[in-house]
């Protein structure tokens, strides 16, 4: 009875279990998910006080309630068993509620998830091979939506215990669920032990981000003080206990709970003639052990073995027990607390991992390794006797610790490929490196007890590691299949290795190297007969062709990939090499001709479920229009898919490709605050080489909006490292040119245009030359007269000598084309260098801006028409053209050019527009009249921006604010950036706090 008692009793924690429930009641509040680790050594209460206080919370909920609770725990099983916990969870769930309970509540994603990891009620993921790997992100974004809707149903705990044991894939997940919080009621509960445990381990690499450690609350559980412990023992007793007997039990026990239980139980607290206490746990327990018969020892044996719960039946199994004997053996385990029945999975477990790692350590050698063939066998002869999911992973770690190595390689590839259809890809890293590094070498005739080669081996382990994000060792692998290839007795299979060691070169951002690769494959692979692995080298060497600037060479080598891949049967080839095909006609300025090769490279991979190829296509569809002046249309087929990809949890290089894209058109089109977002988004924890489009495409933002500072840091790691695509080179060489302009360093200036004119002179791309060359006359025009006229004179005529034939060699455009409007305002430029630019010419430019929608370059060629009208033009027209071109400027927050045109319209003495100033002005404004019911619309806002205002000041957050209004939640995003931007404050709080203050929503 003392057990029984001493099982009730909840003692201290009183401070933890508050911050748990506040932590709950906040949870989707204005601070987003709530995410808690508990850290404490072994036995000092870490389950105790999570069951604690999900059972409260399920109480507080009350019949009426609905509050879901999905508690699992790791396992502590060779290499990993994937995803354990989440499937723990979900099928305690499951058996609490129900199937159909779980489907209801969890919503579409639950279903979605039930097809992609193994081991989950109802389903688990198809046998066949796919078309392509599904990213871990579909996982992973999977339960992020199911926790959502979920969490829209009621408060939602999810609770992984013993994260020290965590699998890798495991481990990734906990880090995506911490940062892409959900807006929902959801709390995350992680438990692990630290110190020694988990020194060098994935875990304490994770722990020690900062970007995760930010995000997390940590709990560390102390050891009981002597009045805890008092009042846990007291409880066991029902009476208060002497001091001098609290203060021995709290010096033996260190305050450690599960010790003091297990002193308890053992009867040493109230039996006098119990003997001399025990001077350490381990020999308390070791004590606990030895009375075990020897029926009942073997049960112990055989499930501390296990490292896992252990049904009934794989007992009677390995212990070759009859029923009867079994029966009295497990009794005898549960009268002496050692295990313990889990009523709803009928399985048995140790009361504490402490007891297992003690009966683990008391086996022999012998022993232990008879256990794991018993278990191994068992498993095999009748897998349903294994209570988990995942069986393979199980059978390799018992194969594995039997050291029977030819059962243990099959079972390793068996439990990898298990957990590449889980997509837990780390997690089959590990399996395939278990077999490459150890039981290769212990296997006579390992390729035929694999069925493998071991150069088949390598490039899976290498696939495995791709998907994992860990391309550095997806090379290594790939590069030791490749050293292990005879080229001259197997050049097809040499071949295919090279193809694939240039993709991974590709994404990994090393595009010489990845050309060296491509070009070694091509010289391997035969043209006869036609091949995908030929036809895949073919589309990567076409684009190779137009990186470098060679478009109409990239174009017929992409019309010859696309032939051979039809020879080949070989469908996802032929969508990669019509999307080279549709990106070189669009590059040589047939956007409307490469339209509808892409629209069908992106048909293509949507047939073939090829994601990579599906985003690289949407990204160049996305240029492709934009090229064609469709800007509208680009940025909408491009943020529905982003919208798509971010439903499906899924971020690849080819998405943050897409993210750049949209966010350029954007820029073009003035939705700065919007493709801010985006980018900022895109390049968060990315490295430079992977993000180098949108850090460029950010620093624009920062240049035309007076970040100075900001920009020169993006800029200065692009320019280590620019590369030779001139639709690269173009916006960078621009940006510094801008970025140096805008300083008034104009010798810097210079040397950006001398720096980069010889790499942009001989390329094919118009609009890219023609970019450069707008800002680079720019720079020729703008250095000031007074700088000795003579050095002046010759420096600029040397300057437009280098840059004239440049624009003259331009060919004729559609008129009313970026293409002519850039040519006019090149030529515009160019006159102005030579004081010889007219009000009237900048005006068409600026008219042919107003066409196209871009209103940043109209904004600048309207003051250009003002600075010329200044010498020749009425006073009202400088006004005219003065004040539309600084309330644009203002519109987009672009400050310096705004300064430019405040400037110009003080030394022209003319005034701007003071009520548009007041429109568009982001200062904040006077105190509002107290008799108004509210006063007027504050710091420029739209009618939007002011919707978003008064429900964040509401305390909602951005998804409820999207679910309110109909809007995405990207875009409530982008309008509450604005807000802030325009009410010059720094925070949600800050904004809600203004709006308050100035009582803007008081009467709503």
């Amino acid at each position: 009875m003392a057990g029984d008692r001493t099982a009730r009793a909840f003692v201290g924690r009183r401070t933890e279990l508050d911050r748990l429930r506040h932590l709950l009641r906040g949870a989707g509040g204005s601070a987003g998910t709530g995410t808690v680790l508990i850290a404490g050594e072994a036995g000092i209460g870490k389950s105790r006080l999570i069951s604690e206080f999900t059972a409260a919370a399920v109480a507080a909920a009350g019949p009426a309630g609905r509050l879901h609770v999905l508690s699992g725990a790791c396992i502590n099983l060779g290499v990993g068993v994937p995803y354990a916990p989440l499937v723990d969870a979900i099928r305690r769930l499951v058996r609490a509620h129900g199937d159909d309970y779980v489907t209801k509540y969890g919503g579409p994603a639950y279903t979605e998830l039930t097809k992609l990891i193994a081991g989950l009620p109802g389903g688990g993921p198809a046998t066949g091979a796919a078309a392509e790997p599904v990213s871990q992100m579909r996982v992973f974004g999977a339960v992020l939506r199911m926790l959502d809707h979920l969490g829209a149903n009621g408060p939602t705990i999810l609770v992984f215990e013993d994260l020290h044991w965590a699998d890798p894939s495991t481990l990734d997940l906990v880090s995506y669920l911490v940062q892409y919080r959900t807006d929902e009621r959801v709390l995350f509960v992680f438990s692990y032990r630290p110190g020694r445990e988990i020194e060098g381990s994935r875990l304490m690499a994770l722990l020690a981000e900062t970007t995760f450690s930010a995000r997390v609350e940590h709990i560390r559980l102390p050891a009981f003080t002597e009045t805890e412990l008092g009042e846990l023992l007291g409880a066991s007793v029902a009476e208060e206990l002497e001091p001098a007997v609290v203060r021995q039990y709290h010096r033996l026990t260190g305050g450690n709970a599960f010790f003091a239980e297990e002193l308890i139980v053992d009867g040493r607290l109230t039996d006098p003639s119990a003997g001399q206490l025990p001077h350490s746990l381990e020999h308390l327990l070791h004590s606990r052990l030895h009375p075990l018969g020897e029926d009942a020892r073997n049960v112990v044996d055989a499930d501390a073995v296990a490292g896992q719960p252990v049904g009934y039946d794989l007992l009677a199994t390995v212990c070759e027990l009859r029923p009867r004997v079994l029966d009295n053996a497990l009794r005898v385990c549960d009268d002496r607390q050692i295990l313990q029945l889990d009523p709803q999975r009928l399985t048995y477990d140790f009361r504490h991992a402490l007891l297992r790692q003690v009966v683990l350590d008391d086996l022999g050698p012998g022993h232990l390794r008879e256990l794991h063939t018993l278990l191994a066998e068992a498993l095999t002869a009748d897998p349903s006797l294994a209570t988990e999911g995942n069986p393979a992973a199980t059978l390799a770690h018992h194969w594995f610790e039997a050291r029977r190595w030819p059962q243990a390689l099959r079972a390793a590839l068996a439990a990898a490929a298990e957990a590449e259809r889980s997509q837990a890809f780390r997690v089959a890293q590990s399996h395939y490196e278990r077999v490459l590094d150890r039981l290769w070498q212990l296997v006579p005739d390992a390729a035929a007890v694999a069925g493998t080669t071991e150069d088949r081996l390598l490039a899976s382990a290498a696939e495995a590691a791709r998907w994992a994000g860990d391309l550095d060792k997806a090379l290594q692998l790939l590069r030791r299949a490749i050293d292990g290839v005879d080229a001259g007795e197997r050049p097809v299979r040499a071949g295919e290795l090279h193809e694939r060691l240039g993709r991974y070169l590709w994404e990994q951002g090393d595009n010489e190297a990845s050309v060296v690769a491509y070009r070694r494959a091509d010289t391997l692979l035969p043209l006869e007969p036609p091949s995908a692995a030929k036809a895949r080298v073919l589309a990567a060497l076409a684009t190779v062709q137009l990186q470098s600037g060679h478009y109409r060479d990239g174009l017929a080598a992409a019309r010859t990939a696309v032939g051979h891949a039809r020879k080949a049967g070989a469908r996802a080839e032929e969508g990669r090499a019509l999307n080279a095909v549709g990106v070189a006609l669009t590059l040589l300025d047939e956007p409307d001709q490469g339209i509808p090769d892409l629209l069908s490279a992106v048909a293509i991979a949507k047939e073939v479920s090829q994601l990579e190829d599906l985003h690289r296509a949407y990204g160049n569809l996305t240029v492709a229009l934009e090229h064609a002046g469709r800007l509208a249309e680009s940025a909408a087929v491009a943020l529905d898919e982003l919208d798509r990809c971010e439903a499906a949890g899924l971020q690849t290089k080819s998405t943050r490709v897409l993210a750049n894209n949209v966010s350029t058109t954007l820029v073009m089109v003035g939705r700065w605050d919007e493709a801010e977002s985006l980018l900022t988004g895109a390049i968060r924890d990315r490295p430079v080489r992977e993000t180098r489009y949108p850090r460029l495409t950010l620093a624009e933002i920062h240049v035309a909006r007076g970040r100075f500072g900001r920009a020169a840091e993006l800029l200065r790691d692009l320019r280590a490292d620019a590369g030779t695509d001139p639709r690269f080179l173009s916006p960078l060489a621009c940006c510094l040119i801008e970025l140096a302009l805008w300083q008034r360093e104009h010798d810097a200036a210079a040397e950006a245009v001398d720096r980069w004119i010889d790499l942009l002179k001989g390329t094919e791309h118009v609009l890219s030359l023609l970019r450069f060359l707008a800002s680079a006359l720019r720079a020729a025009a703008d250095v000031p007269r007074s700088e000795g006229r003579q050095r002046h004179q010759e420096a600029l005529a040397g300057r437009l000598a280098a840059l004239e034939p440049l624009l003259d060699r331009a060919r004729p455009a559609e008129p009313g084309s970026e293409v002519d409007v850039l040519s006019a305002q090149c030529r515009a430029e160019l006159d102005r260098a030579r004081s010889a630019a007219t009000a009237g010419q900048w005006e068409r430019v600026a008219a042919g801006w107003a066409r196209l929608e871009r209103p940043y370059h109209r904004a600048y060629a309207l003051w250009r028409a003002a600075e010329a009208a200044v010498r020749t033009g009425p006073k009202e027209t400088v006004t005219r053209w003065a004040g539309d071109a600084n309330g644009l400027a203002r519109e987009l927050s672009a400050k310096p050019l705004m300064r430019a045109v405040e400037e110009l319209a003080g030394a022209a003495g003319v005034e701007l527009d003071p009520v548009r100033m007041a429109e568009t002005s982001d200062a904040p404004p006077q105190p509002a009249i107290p008799q108004q019911r509210r006063p007027a619309v504050p710091w420029g806002l739209t009618g939007r921006e002011m919707e978003v205002l008064e429900l964040l000041t509401a305390g909602e957050t951005n998804r409820k604010i999207a679910r309110r209004l109909g809007i995405a939640e990207r875009t409530v995003a982008v309008h509450v950036g604005s807000i802030l931007r325009k009410a010059d404050v720094e925070n949600r709080q800050m904004a809600a706090m203004a709006a308050q203050r100035l009582q803007l929503f008081a009467d709503s």
